[in-house]
């Protein structure tokens, strides 16, 4: 029944994802609910960490090519005081993060993400709209049940929702759970399309930092049969498709609320970002049972 409606299109099969090391930025808590930002001792504590073996290479690239700055970071580290849960004055990183995660989605895209994507270039749209809404739903859902990758047929009153406080709030920091802790993932609006990457790149990478998943959204049956198509692209180089399940599926619980306490969030991380809590977020997120979700989802992926 789709193969007649979508036009021919591949996504890469995904591998596993890489997490970040706290004296680049990320916070890492131990365990869940807790936050270990207490001083180090130098590079010995750095290959202490338990995600230093991950980004090894990205921490030598960064010694390398700019001793400075790697010092500079290992000094303030030595800084840091532990502070009550659920607390943490970033107001000035937040602001430094937000600049440099502009110009996410607002060059040519990167690893074999496509730019300007259209429905067109998946969907035969014009034939669809003979179609009603529960049957393009079908084929959607049909088309891209046997691919690896991230889709949805979201309402049009929630895509609305989701689009207005987007507009406003444009970018967001969001938890992935890992094993250590928490990995994070700053998403930037550009467009329709919602660019993540992970913290980690942004703090060494700047401005240049590539996208690690792209979400597209499609309104072009908004209006007419009340839906709006949504399929991702990452890099399966750091994320598997349920780590990207779990990240879209916080942009719903994040933009598309009825919780203006959960929303809040996103309002003071935009706005406000001196009052900002990164343990907020991750309250939100194991409050939702979509961390729990992730980790059931990581548990099979090691036993198959």
């Amino acid at each position: 029944m789709a193969g007649p409606l979508l036009q021919g299109y591949g996504l890469a099969a995904a591998l596993r994802s890489r997490a970040a090391l706290r004296p680049l930025g990320l916070l890492v808590p131990p365990s869940r609910g807790v936050a270990d930002l207490g001083p180090g001792h130098g590079e010995a504590a750095l290959e202490e960490n338990p995600f230093y073996g991950k980004y090894r290479h990205k921490i030598q690239e960064l010694r390398r090519s700019s001793p400075d700055v790697f010092e500079s970071r290992m000094e303030k580290r030595t800084e840091v005081k532990k502070q009550p849960v659920g607390y943490s004055n970033q107001g000035e990183f937040i602001r430094c993060m937000e600049e440099k995660a502009k110009g996410l989605g607002s060059k040519t895209s990167k690893g074999g993400f496509t730019k300007d994507k259209t429905l067109d270039s998946i969907l035969n749209v014009e034939m669809v709209k003979e179609k009603s809404a529960e049957e393009i739903k079908q084929i959607w859902n049909q088309y891209f049940s046997a691919k690896d990758t991230v889709y949805a047929v979201i309402p049009a009153e929630k895509f609305d929702l989701i689009w207005k406080r987007a507009q406003k709030c444009p970018s967001f920091l969001y938890a992935l759970p890992r094993k250590e802790g928490y990995e994070f993932f700053v998403g930037q609006w550009s467009g329709t399309e919602l660019h993540f990457t992970s913290l980690i790149n942004i703090q060494t990478q700047g401005e240049t930092a590539p996208s690690q998943l792209v979400l597209y959204h499609f309104p072009d049956l908004q209006k007419e049969k009340g839906i709006v198509l949504m399929t991702a692209e990452m890099d399966s180089k750091f994320l598997v498709v349920h780590e990207a399940q779990c990240l879209a599926n916080q942009v719903q619980l994040f933009y598309a609320t009825d919780r203006s306490e959960t929303y809040e969030l996103v309002e003071t991380f935009n706005h406000r970002s001196s009052e900002f809590k990164y343990m907020s977020v991750i309250a939100e997120l194991e409050q939702s049972g979509l961390g729990r979700e992730l980790r059931r989802g990581q548990v099979s992926e090691k036993q198959s």
